[in-house]
């Protein structure tokens, strides 16, 4: 019987690990933030995983349940989240929203309605700075006794943010200015941050008539444009039309992976090398 102890140890620290508060965000990219900020004492589940697309999402009965465990949401102001957000808070109407856009400055969705704004914030490392500094607020009302922890772990994730900024900038100097064509216009804030043009084929989540596409071809061609950005989300078959009408490659960039820190680097990248 002598291993009936470590057995019931064992069986504790799995209870225990099963109950760490949940956190639930929108999308991917916001599970490296929560990872970044309260480290291991939460778990962290995304509402539109891997190849979903946030634009036409919707939630499925098994993750309504496990929101009824968690103790926050943090929205990115994705489409879905309009019609969803009282619905989740009616199956859980303690559980905390803190929105990702809180205290940010947001650029207007590319081609949709007056008045809609661009949830991709991540995109811009220092506006993920910001929104970190909130997310470490809102968790520190949570667990006031974890605050110098998540005070900690900011410090040191905001030192990752600034290196990367500081790595993107020396990447995309040479480049300032130049434009990028995307299917998708997932890259603003990016290109805002550093003085890049983001061009997009689709227009307010609809494909280009034939007089745009011919449009979009002179355009790319002035801009000298060797590269179309394309995600797994959407379909690229415009974009593969695009690409041979002027001369330049499908490049796959996924806006959505978890890992924006790579994400990113490697954009600009392949910027910076399609202006070499």
């Amino acid at each position: 019987m002598r291993f009936l102890p470590v057995l019931l140890l064992f069986l504790s620290a799995q209870a225990l690990a099963a109950e760490k508060p949940l956190v639930f965000v929108s999308v991917l990219p916001q599970t490296t933030i929560v990872k970044g900020i309260a480290g291991d004492l939460v778990q962290v589940e995304a509402m539109v995983g891997k190849g979903f697309n946030p634009a036409t999402y919707q939630p499925s009965p098994r993750q309504i349940a496990r929101l009824s465990d968690a103790v926050l949401y943090v929205r990115a102001g994705m489409p879905f989240e309009q019609s969803w957000l009282p619905r989740f808070l009616a199956v859980n109407p303690s559980m905390k929203v803190l929105d990702m856009r809180k205290g940010l400055k947001l650029l207007p969705a590319h081609g949709h309605h007056a008045g809609e704004e661009d949830p991709h914030v991540w995109t811009d490392p220092l506006l993920v700075k910001r929104h970190a500094q909130y997310l470490r607020d809102t968790l520190s009302e949570l667990y006031p006794a974890e605050k110098h922890r998540f005070e900690r772990n900011y410090r040191q994730f905001a030192t990752r943010l600034d290196e990367l900024d500081r790595e993107l900038n020396a990447m995309l100097t040479p480049v300032e200015g130049g434009s990028f064509l995307v299917y998708h216009p997932a890259w603003s804030y990016f290109a805002h941050r550093y003085g890049l043009r983001q061009i997009a084929v689709e227009q307010g989540g609809k494909e280009p008539n034939p007089r745009t596409l011919a449009q979009l071809i002179e355009t790319a061609r002035k801009a000298k444009i060797h590269t179309v950005l394309v995600q797994p989300q959407h379909s690229s078959a415009t974009a593969k039309v695009l690409a041979e009408a002027i001369g330049a490659k499908l490049l796959e960039m996924d806006p959505l992976a978890p890992d924006f820190f790579s994400a990113l680097r490697k954009l600009a990248a392949a910027l910076a090398r399609q202006a070499s």
